[in-house]
């Protein structure tokens, strides 16, 4: 019974984890330089080079503003049943569909087999097909996270124009009659005083990107993402195939829950002043002393992934419900990441030792730590 709850546990625990949606902006940060040549400081044709570009961005403006629909096939080094920003080097390539429909309502959905999410024009539904789990959330919810940067196309132009021209990159830039190939090379960024983050996401790493677009629209055919390891390349992401302006079934944009499955709402209201005014080691200790009491309502104020009242969610209350804290070390900041990490080691009552780190942040408008996941 133990192994089985464990099991549904590690399945579904990362659900609302914002800690693989802020490793993932990184990456969203760098495909965001989608249609921007980069230019070589030391490039003699720099001028010629800048000029020429801009003319592409405000042509690329224009076609992606004209754009119907569109649906784009792509692989990602990812985990099938954890959230759509997480990647790495050392998982496998995931097959994921975006379709997007960009007529008024605009209705899009993403998927990739073990994780889909839909917008109807409304709502957001977050749909776990292996564990029958459904999460309604309003239209502005953030459940498919950095792979957003794919379904507004024109606002990837306008957001980096101005700021790819302070990014200390290398490009290289070549045309044939019907495609144009551009190849971006960039440092890490980010703060790795400790490097807990380095190479955990495309911006925090030092990568490549290739793009491939075509000549005569000017809209991106087919995009590769590398993380460059010392003399080791692993390609992350690559998008194999885009098609602009096609039919979709409208079936796609809505999802049909199996019998005795419900949609459960979310809502994360960031106003506990429990979580206001103290260190992220003082929110690691509540959060933990919660779960060590049984005292949920300490821990959905800072985590309202465990406000459900789903079978699900009481059995991971369960798992954790009892635990004892062996010791909380001192927090430390990575890469990019807004917030901090909290190292913690505890024994749960099945015996179990888990060590490893929360991840907490207090940055949304009334400045209430929450728990982004590390559990």
């Amino acid at each position: 019974m133990y192994l089985k709850m464990k099991n549904i546990f590690l399945k579904i625990v990362n659900i609302n984890s914002q800690l693989t949606k802020s490793l993932g902006i990184a990456i969203l940060m760098v495909i965001i330089i989608i249609l921007i040549p980069v230019v070589d400081k030391n490039n003699f044709f720099k001028g010629n080079t800048a000029k020429a570009a801009e003319v592409f961005i405000e042509n690329s403006i224009k076609a992606t503003q004209r754009i119907k629909s569109m649906v784009i096939k792509l692989k990602i080094r990812t985990i099938p049943n954890d959230n759509f920003c997480l990647t790495g080097t050392e998982y496998n390539m995931v097959e994921h569909t975006i379709w997007k429909s960009f007529v008024e309502p605009v209705k899009w959905r993403i998927d990739k087999g073990e994780r889909v999410v839909v917008y109807d024009g409304k709502s957001q539904y977050l749909w776990l097909p292996n564990i029958k789990m459904g999460i309604k959330s309003s239209k502005n919810s953030n459940f498919t996270e950095w792979l957003n940067i794919f379904l507004d196309p024109e606002k990837i132009l306008f957001k980096e124009q101005k700021a790819t021209k302070d990014n200390n990159s290398k490009f290289v830039m070549n045309e044939t009659n019907s495609e144009l190939f551009i190849t971006v090379t960039s440092k890490a960024q980010g703060n790795f005083i400790n490097d807990y983050c380095k190479n955990k996401s495309i911006e925090e790493s030092d990568n490549r990107r290739d793009y491939t677009f075509d000549s005569k629209t000017k809209l991106l055919k087919r995009l590769r993402l590398f993380i460059l390891d010392s003399k080791k390349e692993t390609l992350i992401l690559e998008i194999e195939k885009i098609e602009y302006n096609v039919k979709i079934d409208s079936s796609l944009f809505s999802i049909t829950l199996p019998k005795g499955t419900e949609w459960n709402e979310s809502v994360q209201s960031f106003n506990s002043e429990t979580y206001k005014n103290i260190s992220s080691k003082k929110v690691t200790e509540l959060f933990f002393d919660g779960m060590a009491n049984n005292n949920w309502k300490q821990v959905e104020d800072v985590c309202d992934f465990f406000k459900s009242n789903t079978i699900k969610i009481k059995k991971i209350k369960e798992y954790f419900g009892g635990l004892k804290v062996i010791t909380i070390g001192e927090p430390f900041k990575s890469g990019l990441y807004p917030g901090e990490f909290v190292p913690y080691e505890i024994k749960l009552k099945s015996g179990e030792i888990k060590k490893f780190n929360l991840v907490v942040r207090n940055d949304n408008r009334n400045k209430i730590w929450v728990v982004d996941g590390g559990f």
